[in-house]
């Protein structure tokens, strides 16, 4: 009889170990969890809120374009005045060098359009593992707590069955 109390007592201080360390876990998951979540919202603001035309990629195909149109009005002034060609005919290409520098504006503009679509569908995406990674630590959670009131119901049992064996042992 000794023994089999002293059984449940380390059966349920192995319990109450497994519990602290099973909770002690919970708690670095949900910190984890935390920490991603805070991240994917810095992610998300950072990427989404942005200017678009103010990114690196955007200036640098904006200044390869000036860069290109300024060239192609400094040579058209130039054959204009070695072929006599009328100013108006310098305008009419600096003109249609403006209109390709607004259409470069304009798809660089669908570019960040397109861009915060994308950054939108990926911060769901994340959203959604965070959610997922929330209820499958709740799940977790409830099979520990289901698993701790077996292993107490099982030890009352026990304790339950010890008495009755002890009485039937007496009563001989």
């Amino acid at each position: 009889m000794i023994g089999a109390i002293l059984g449940a007592v380390g059966g349920l201080a192995s319990g109450i170990a497994g519990g602290i360390k099973s909770a002690k876990a919970a708690k670095e998951q949900q910190r984890l969890i935390d920490e991603q979540e805070r991240k994917n919202d810095a992610w998300y603001n950072r990427n989404y809120y942005q200017n678009y035309l103010d990114s690196t990629e955007a200036q640098a195909a904006m200044k390869r374009v000036e860069n290109t149109l300024k060239k192609q009005n400094q040579e058209a002034r130039a054959t204009a005045a070695i072929t006599g060609a009328t100013p108006e005919a310098a305008v009419a290409q600096q003109q249609a060098n403006n209109e390709i520098l607004d259409n470069t504006a304009t798809g660089l503009a669908a570019q960040a359009t397109a861009r915060k679509s994308q950054v939108d569908a990926v911060n769901q995406q994340n959203e959604s593992n965070i959610t997922q990674a929330r209820i499958g630590q709740s799940q977790i959670k409830e099979q520990g707590n289901a698993q701790l009131m077996e292993n107490g119901l099982g030890l009352i049992g026990s304790a339950l069955s010890m008495q009755e064996w002890g009485k039937k042992k007496g009563g001989k």
